[in-house]
């Protein structure tokens, strides 16, 4: 979100823009997956607007049918995507040139600017750089020029700590026990939350349910075996399931959630060249965090 938002303002003003993605998508976090015939938000679940140039934003991907309400708590609505977090990425990234699978390998200053070199072989100059990775995958892309960044720049980007989270997708067979309106926080155990695709609107056919499991379980069990993991996530999450499972998958988000601190809203240095550093890690972590940090930034 933060580098297609400030994308897609940059090149509203007038800038040659170029995206870099390691994936085959884009999204990051706004991922969504498929079992069979069921469509499953797997990172972020929903969004909530608490700033009037993010409410600004929401309105006209609204009007432009992409996401809708999903259900009102605390005051704040709870936006879902249409047709799944990653499809609205995907029309966020549409009018923007997006190169897909191009993993940056280096990252070097050039000529009064940058030399980035992708796993492929490619080759991209550019004056400006905008870095929107988690930020210890930022820091080790840097590491090589380190030495010409400015040093408060290199501190405040190594103090950025991340809460993995395990992403449980879980298909059953007939309806779910998850509450209406298909989103439910477990008192306690591992389970963080547990979102019903199918009564969010995303899914059709039977039920399809994300659980994310908490930070603590989460750090515990990072490395530990898939199937160990999510045989205890399925144990703490069966009370919610309301019919047997047909099939389940485990996602492991190594930075799942930056930790909140009192940080700028981004990063920028003019030395050796202009660079920026955006994302959640700077805005907070919400899918709004990331649209200011992005927006701000550019």
């Amino acid at each position: 979100m933060a580098g297609l938002t400030a994308a897609r303002f940059l090149q509203a003003g007038g800038w040659p823009i170029v995206l870099l993605d390691q994936s085959r998508g884009v999204g990051g976090r706004m991922a969504t997956r498929r079992i069979g015939a069921s469509c499953l938000d797997h990172g972020a679940q929903f969004f909530t607007v608490r700033d009037a140039r993010f409410e600004e934003a929401v309105r006209q991907w609204e009007a432009a049918g992409w996401i809708a309400p999903w259900f009102t708590r605390e005051g704040h609505i709870r936006y879902r995507a249409m047709d799944g977090m990653k499809v609205l990425a995907k029309h966020l990234a549409k009018p923007l040139d997006v190169r897909r699978e191009a993993k940056v390998e280096t990252i070097e200053p050039a000529d009064e600017g940058w030399r980035v070199t992708t796993g492929s072989g490619q080759i991209f100059h550019a004056s400006t750089l905008l870095l929107t990775p988690p930020a210890p995958q930022t820091a080790e892309l840097l590491s090589t020029c380190a030495d010409r960044l400015p040093p408060e720049f290199l501190f405040t980007l190594s103090c950025i700590e991340y809460d993995p989270c395990f992403s449980l997708l879980v298909t059953i067979a007939g309806s779910s026990g998850v509450p209406a309106p298909g989103y439910v926080r477990p008192e306690n155990g591992p389970v963080e939350w547990i979102a019903d695709n199918k009564q969010k609107g995303i899914s059709a056919g039977i039920a399809a349910l994300t659980v994310h499991a908490n930070a603590e379980f989460s750090g515990r069990y990072l490395e530990a075996p898939k199937d160990r993991v999510a045989r205890l996530m399925l144990e703490a999450a069966e009370p919610w399931f309301g019919g047997q499972v047909t099939a389940w998958q485990l996602h492991r988000w190594k930075y799942g959630r930056p930790v909140a601190a009192n940080r700028p809203l981004y990063l920028l240095t003019h030395q050796p060249a202009r660079l920026a550093i955006a994302g959640d890690s700077f805005g907070g972590p919400r899918l709004e965090g990331a649209f200011l940090s992005g927006l701000t930034a550019a």
